[in-house]
């Protein structure tokens, strides 16, 4: 414990190093007794143990008084504050060295509630988790198996993916595509056009857009929005299926073929259609192996300027008979504009990424074995690595699927 008048403490803390902010609501009269806090930091298992901090600080936020202090990282036994009761928050960028031997740079941050600092024992526990900034929206649940039909043989379409505010701010999902690689990471063809290159450009083949003129489509902190194939109760065709009624938007193909209708629930807004690959409806791989992209175009853009500058054709070796071919029905979405991305494909598929080692350096598996019925009926799901200073969950966004997701029933 030491013992300051508040003059001096202030120009104690001034010449601290490692301080950089001091608020306080007390007179210069005033006297403040200060006590060390022990911080007892836990680390995210997925968090390499070479890891060093490239910066960060601890700030703490005195609840009667609004008094602040922040201290810069690494936490040290020198730091003292006075008594109160604080809220603490923390934030560090990191850097450490990835099974390639690049360097690879993550955020975390870590919260703590109503702390009581009062005796030269107290001591707070800060519970660290991966934070990207950048990201504020993202895949919080991927569905694309299905319920294994009727006959047991394959999927019903009661798919759907959920779009998640990772946030603590309102945030609008006007204008967001969801989007499909053309590419499989199970692929061993060789790529022979160098904007085609998974590091260069991600090449789609399915571009699904959130309808709306900026301010329409809100997600609130910590909620979702869900995106169907059909919006329909599929419960009543298959007992213990999805219910889909409640959805947000569903994707609808209007085809002319006679044979393949796909369902339109006219209650439920459709997804703008900007290009799929298929003559009549788009069907997500319920062998879940391809890769899937939020993603944000740059203001002004709209559908017929982007299928007019973004052809996606390509010339590829193909593994199976060495021979030349041409790739065509796709188009290139550049890095920039993805705010989110997840490679999937079963274990014994996997190749490579049809995202940039950047976007997901990565993949996340459903099954073993692409053939595996235990799939249907498993979604990807987000897993929840924090909670943030508003007391809404945060979902773990490493740009690594293999560690941000895990599968789970959707019963």
């Amino acid at each position: 414990m030491k013992l300051y008048l508040m003059k001096n403490l202030v120009m104690g803390l001034a010449l601290t190093s490692s301080l950089a902010v001091i608020t306080t609501s007390c007179s210069d009269d005033d006297s403040i007794t200060t006590y060390p806090v022990v911080i007892n930091q836990n680390i995210p298992s997925e968090l390499p143990s070479n890891y060093t901090i490239l910066s960060g600080s601890v700030k703490y936020t005195e609840l009667n008084s609004g008094r602040q202090l922040e201290f810069t990282l690494p936490i040290s036994s020198d730091n003292e504050i006075p008594a109160g009761t604080y809220d603490i928050e923390g934030q560090m960028a990191v850097k450490y060295a990835g099974s390639n031997g690049a360097d690879i740079e993550k955020s975390l941050r870590a919260v703590a509630r109503q702390v009581v600092i009062n005796d030269d024992n107290s001591n707070a526990a800060l519970n660290w988790f991966f934070f990207n900034p950048e990201n504020t929206l993202v895949f919080g649940e991927i569905y694309f198996t299905g319920t294994l039909n009727a006959k047991g043989t394959s999927g019903l379409y009661d798919t759907y993916l959920t779009i998640y505010n990772n946030t603590d701010e309102v945030q609008y999902a006007d204008g967001l595509a969801i989007v499909e690689s053309k590419f499989t990471n199970a692929s061993t063809d060789q790529i022979l056009t160098a904007a085609n290159d998974p590091e260069a450009n991600f090449t789609a083949q399915a571009i699904y857009v959130i309808p709306g003129s900026g301010n329409e489509v809100k997600i609130e902190p910590g909620k979702s929005i869900k995106i169907v194939d059909q919006a329909i109760d599929w419960n009543q065709q298959v007992p213990g299926a999805l219910n889909h009624t409640d959805a947000d938007f569903e994707w609808y193909d209007e085809t002319t073929s006679s044979s393949v209708k796909d369902t339109d629930n006219p209650s439920v807004k459709n997804l703008d259609k900007w290009f799929s690959y298929s003559a009549t409806i788009w069907l997500p791989s319920n062998q879940c192996n391809r890769s899937y992209a939020l993603v944000r175009f740059p203001e002004g853009m709209t559908a017929e300027k982007f299928l007019a500058e973004n052809i996606g054709d390509y010339e590829y070796i193909n593994a199976a008979t060495g021979k030349k071919m041409n790739g065509t029905k796709c188009y290139l979405i550049n890095y920039d504009w993805i705010i989110d991305g997840v490679n999937l494909c079963p274990t014994e598929k996997w190749t490579s990424g049809a995202l940039s080692a950047a976007c997901d350096m990565s993949y996340a598996a459903i099954s073993e074995k692409n053939s595996d019925k235990n799939r249907f009926g498993k979604k990807f799901t987000r897993k929840i690595t924090g909670v943030s200073a508003d007391g809404n969950n945060v979902l773990m966004d490493t740009n690594d699927s293999a560690s941000d997701f895990e599968v789970t029933s959707v019963k």
